[in-house]
This record gives C-alpha cells, structure tokens and sequence, in this order.
C-alpha cells in the first residue's frame, strides 16, 4: 500500500511556475520585473517555498473584489504562508498572516479603489521544510467564514448553518455519518467554491444547544440531564458561557471541547467550581493532543457538592460568529487511548527513518502479517507514555482486549490482546485462499475494556498520518487515520 497524498482539484485554470523564487530584491526594494503575469481566476502551483519569494503580476477594474487563498497546510504540505498584496510602485497595501480558522494557511480578502496593474507576493514564514510547494488561488471566490453547529449525533439529521463571507447564511440539512470508528467528517461546501470540505464531528451521546440566560456578566446554561455534548459560540468579546450541573459527591465529571479542531477560532479555557464555596475544581487550558488547542478537564466532585458550574471563555477575551464549540459532559474514570503501530508523540521530532506504515497492511494470500497496536495509558505513578499530554483521559492499567471490524470475506485477525499494565500488542492478519486479491480493504481496531466499578469503554486506534514531512509536527491540519488499510496480494508479490 503506498502513502496517502492530497491533491487540490477545481475548475479555474492553473499556473505551474517554472522556477521557484521568482520574486528579487534589489536595493533593498522589490524588483517589480521579476513578476510572472497571471489572469484571474486561476490556481498558481508553486514550489520551495522555504526563503525564497514568488511574486506575480495581475490586472483588475476599479471595484473589484478578489479573493487570494494558500491551500499548503489544509493539503498536508509545510509552508507558513505571508501573502502580501502590493500596488504598481510596490508599496503594500495588505497582508495576511495567521488568518483565523485557516490554522496556518492564509486568505486575503481586497476590494481594488482603482484599475490598474497590481501585485501578489507569496513566501514562507520561516524554514518551511521539504514538501514547501503550495497552491495560491486567485479570484473572486465566495468562501465560508465559519459553520454552526460543529457537528452532531451520528446518524441524525442536523440542520448546518454556513456564514459566507459577507455574513449571508445558507442552511444546510445533512445526515451525520453513522461509523463509530470515526470522530469526524467533512462538510462538502458546494455554494462556497473559495473554501474546501469543513471538518466536522460525530458523537454518540444526546444533543442539544445552549438556552442562554443571562448571570451578572456572563452567560449562564442549565444543563439538568448529561452525559451530553452542547452546541454553543462565544458570541460576544469577554463574554463567558456557563453550565450549572448536578452532581452528587464522589462522583467523576469529564468535560472536553472541540472547537479549534474543527475550523473555530476559539483558543478556549475551561473552568469547573463549586459556585456555593466558590472554590476552584479543576481547569483545563491545552490538551497538547492531535496538535489542537481544545481544552479538557476531569474532576471528583468534593462532599456536601450537589451542583457545580463549567466555565468556558476564550484565553484571549474575544468572541463573535466564528467561534463557535461543542462541549462534552460525561463522567470520567481511568482511561487509554490506542495507537496505529508504535508509541506516536505529535510533538515529537520524528523524521523519515521512523516513519511508522502501521496504518496499512499488504497480507499475502495464504500467509499472514502482524501489525502493531500501542496503548497510551500515562498511569499516575509511572512514567508516561506521552508526557506531552495535558488532557484528562489517562490512568487506565487493566486489559484491553483487541477487536476488528469490517473484515472482509477470507481475511482473519486473531490477537491476545494489550496484557494489564502493558502498552503494547500485535494483531495478526490471515488471508485464506479465498480472499479477493488486489481490492482494498478498511477495518476498524478498537480497544475495549472494563474499569473497576464496571464501566465499560470502547476505543478506536488511530494514527497521525504524515502526509508530507514528518519532521514538520506541530502541523495544524494533521489529519489522522482511524481506519486500517488493507489489501491481499499474491503470495510472491508481498513488499
């Protein structure tokens, strides 16, 4: 099975560059003749852009309105885009950096006062690493600012509320994907070309939107039956949502938001406390999971509390339409999360010699392969799995029985499992006489186990894929792999 890559498809015409770095500076100013000339609306394909500059030159009438877009992070490549806009002397006149809810890929929205001749700079914030080739779009594209709600059940119907770019709506009604063994989808955006497929997520527990009401300063949400995931926005800037729950002492409260994630502005910072004493139970600022900065916490509820207050407000103070959030109450405990192959550490300076395949699995007909199945269980105590890891799911040392979904006829998995406090297991893959050959196949792997009063917990293994370089980490629009990709092959042909 070979390695997954994106591509960009679209209906404008594209400009593959011929040389990288076409943009000079001479004297200190831009050279304005080193510009290659495009026409709108179009796709410019480009390449190495680590520290060199690509520049190009367009013409618009007065009052028009165009769209300029990056798409290198959204499609698994590495720059840190900068678009700079310039006038015909090359003075700047806008400049996009960090654009909110594109995570590291950019957009710059510019309405031209004259006709003329104009320029569009294009270069990287910083070593931008191997794959720094990219896609620049230009034109007057209509694009998505933000989606509400963020997800839903799966398998309900959930009415999607799209903002263009102007503030106009356009309601949506989708049916959630019913796979457990996935997390998230993608929201195809068909009226908003200038904007790929929004990620979205799926849960499993009952959903409802916040009914405000208004505390003092802030935004307070009775939330009388939980476990639940609640739909919500930090409308307004200082503003704060609170949720008033009851609860009974001992017990143990797990609240985790997906914001960030999925295409939010929001850098959310969530508080539980006890609204009688007024004392502090737990916060949670950034998981330093998946490369997101969502928040989580788990608490015990101290004796004599019956009713405790969650807390949600953006780290920086600010609010408006596009930060909206879904927010998870249910009870906590000891738990794992499974890897796709060895022990992975987002954070962690991996490079090309420790690429990990274990997302695929090529079986040869009449034969069997292993695949490897890593548990993060950071038990208190020991040392971690993942000491990067700030988020509540941790602390589960028991079993974990192993399990396979979706095969297909002729292929077989057999494993004994992830021992109690071990963090490591293999399956083992058979494929029979019987088995199609050359058809790929997915499967799910989840990890299932009891906790000590019970309870009983499901988990999907999964995988950060490296679509480009791996050495690039922290890259925000890592996607991941939550299905395992298989196929069977002749007996002589395995690789």
């Amino acid at each position: 099975m070979s390695n997954l890559r994106l591509i960009c498809v679209g209906r404008d015409q594209v400009i593959q560059t011929r040389a990288a770095g076409n943009g000079r500076y001479r004297g200190g100013r831009i050279d304005l003749a080193s510009a290659l000339a495009v026409e709108w609306p179009c796709r410019v394909a480009g390449g190495r852009l680590s520290q060199d500059i690509d520049l190009f030159r367009f013409s618009v009438q007065a009052g028009q309105r165009l769209v300029f877009s990056t798409q290198t992070r959204q499609l698994g490549l590495t720059p840190d885009p900068v678009i700079r806009l310039r006038d015909a002397r090359g003075r700047t006149l806008a400049l996009a950096h960090d654009t909110p809810t594109l995570r590291k890929d950019e957009r710059l929205d510019y309405t031209f006062q004259q006709a003329g001749e104009y320029f569009v700079e294009l270069q990287s914030f910083g070593v931008a690493g191997w794959t720094n080739h990219y896609v620049l779009k230009i034109g007057p594209h209509e694009y998505a600012r933000t989606v509400y709600p963020l997800g839903g059940r799966r398998g309900e119907v959930v009415d999607v509320a799209v903002v263009g770019r102007d503030g106009q709506v356009v309601s949506r009604k989708v049916r959630v994907p019913s796979d457990t063994a996935r997390d998230r989808w993608r929201l195809p955006l068909p009226d908003h070309p200038g904007s790929l497929s929004w990620a979205m997520a799926s849960g499993s527990l009952p959903e409802r939107h916040e009914k405000r009401m208004r505390v003092g300063g802030a935004v307070e949400v009775p939330v009388t039956d939980w476990p639940v995931t609640i739909n919500g926005r930090i409308e307004e800037v200082g503003e704060e949502d609170r949720f008033r729950l009851a609860v009974q002492p001992g017990q143990v409260i797990r609240a985790q938001v997906a914001a960030w994630y999925l295409g939010s502005a929001l850098d959310g910072l969530l508080m539980a406390w006890d609204p009688v004493s007024e004392t502090l139970l737990a916060t949670g600022d950034d998981l330093r999971y998946r490369a997101n900065v969502d928040p989580g916490l788990e608490f015990t509820v101290p004796p004599g509390v019956t009713s405790v207050v969650l807390s949600l407000r953006d780290t920086l103070g600010r609010g408006g339409i596009t930060f909206p959030y879904r927010l998870t109450i249910g009870p906590g405990g000891p738990d794992f999360f499974l890897w796709l192959g060895r022990r992975q550490n987002p954070f962690e300076n991996s490079g090309w010699e420790r690429m990990d395949t274990n997302d695929t699995v090529t079986i040869p007909r009449g034969g069997q392969v292993s695949v490897r199945i890593t548990a993060r269980r950071n038990i208190k105590g020991r040392k971690p799995d993942d000491g990067y890891y700030k988020g509540p799911v941790r602390g589960f040392d028991g079993n974990i029985r192993l399990v396979v979904s979706g095969l297909p006829v002729g292929v077989t998995a057999e494993s004994d499992g992830i021992a109690a406090g071990e963090t490591a297991g293999e399956i083992t893959f058979r494929a029979t006489g019987g088995a199609v050959m050359l058809s790929p196949f997915e499967v799910a792997v989840f990890g299932e186990a009891t906790r000590r009063d019970g309870t009983r917990l499901r988990r999907v293994a999964e995988r950060m894929l490296f679509l480009s370089d791996p050495q690039m980490t922290h890259m925000p629009w890592q996607w991941r792999s939550q299905k395992l990709v298989g196929v069977v092959v002749p007996r002589e042909d395995r690789r």
